[in-house]
């Protein structure tokens, strides 16, 4: 699939939704995700495989590595998203910065209540799902999810994070915002380091207005070395990626305007596929008290769903003995290994330092 580019939305932002002046939906109480309204999904027109990265993980859950940009919301959900987010109660709180100009969020949860609904919907689960090419839940709620906020640069860097929130509408972008001197990222221009995902899948959502930025692009380390940049995806657009078994930085959006990324982390739903869940690079920037909770949570509930399973075929009449000795001792073996990741996990002292080389 071709770097360059930028995907564009399919419904462009307009000045009204459904016959309201922007601003009115967002501005309303607890609004909640509606596909009818904010859903526009349309399956990726190209993949690349692990394969074609020259990469053979077994534990992989799916061939695909990482889609081509695909449409996932209108602008409805897109300003919907934002307005949701971008509240001095949840910035304030759930902010931090990571280099000047530069803030993540995560953690916030239930405390954002469209984003939440919007992420456990059936339709938007049901749409990366058929993206990634098997069926995905959300790894937590913790996960639900990150943002990675480029400021535009006329923002004051040294002010609070609080003092500059984005507004809901997405300030539009021109060829105007593209400084004359900057030709486009490289790789020695990230904005976050080489590394793999902690968790087995990821959907990267774009809530900002590409258009007239250079850069921007994940690039993928391939098996022999090689590098594949992939095109950012356009506003409302989306990608899945496989990022626990692909190595990946994203490059710097060069230009004067906002870029916003909200990231969400994925795993199979079938509790028997593999589950390459880790926290070594979600530790040091996460409220462990919390994430440490939600991690035991659904760990348990995964092996809840192994047992009951595993059950189910034990009962069944007519095997030998020592046939049901065998299956029991390889599934609680199994389990040993799975619950001793978990509490391995846990360990503050164990971690991923960023790699920007």
């Amino acid at each position: 699939m071709a770097a360059a580019g930028v995907a564009r939305p399919l419904q462009p932002a307009s000045s009204e939704v459904m016959g309201e002046p922007i601003g009115v939906a967002s501005q309303k109480k607890a609004t909640l995700f509606d596909p009818l309204q904010h859903l526009c999904y349309n399956h990726p027109t190209s993949t690349i495989s692990l394969d074609d990265l020259g990469l053979d993980f077994p534990q992989a859950s799916s061939r695909t590595a990482i889609t081509a940009p695909f449409p996932l919301l209108t602008s409805a959900g897109v300003r919907e998203l934002r307005a949701d987010i971008f509240r001095p109660e949840i910035v304030g709180e759930y902010g931090s910065w990571k280099y000047p100009g530069v803030y993540r969020i995560r953690g916030y949860g239930q405390a954002a209540p469209f984003a939440y609904s919007m992420w456990r919907s059936p339709e938007v689960l049901k749409a990366c799902s058929d993206a990634a090419g098997v069926d995905l839940d959300v790894i937590m709620d913790y996960e639900i999810g990150q943002l990675n906020v480029q400021l535009p640069k006329h923002v004051d860097k040294s002010s609070a994070i609080t003092d500059n929130l984005p507004p809901p509408e997405p300030p539009k972008a021109s060829d105007d915002d593209l400084e004359p001197e900057e030709e486009g990222a490289d790789l020695k221009d990230l904005v976050s380091a080489w590394h793999h995902d902690s968790y087995p899948w990821v959907c990267v959502l774009m809530l900002s207005d590409p258009i007239g930025m250079s850069g921007g692009e994940t690039a993928l380390r391939k098996g022999d070395g090689g590098i594949l940049k992939m095109r950012q995806p356009g506003m409302g657009y989306a990608v899945m990626m496989q990022g626990s078994m692909v190595s990946h930085a994203a490059l710097r959006t060069l230009g004067s305007g906002e870029r916003i990324t909200f990231v969400v982390s994925m795993r199979p739903r079938d509790p028997l596929l593999p589950d390459t869940s880790t926290l070594r690079t979600v530790k040091p920037i996460s409220n462990n008290d919390e994430l440490f909770r939600q991690w035991t949570g659904y760990r348990f509930d995964v092996v809840a769903k192994r047992l009951a399973k595993m059950r189910e075929t034990l009962q069944a009449e007519g095997r030998p003995a020592a046939e049901t000795h065998r299956l029991t001792k390889e599934w609680v073996q199994a389990q040993i290994e799975y619950l001793q990741t978990t509490v391995d996990e846990m360990d503050l002292n164990d971690y991923i330092a960023p790699n920007f080389k």
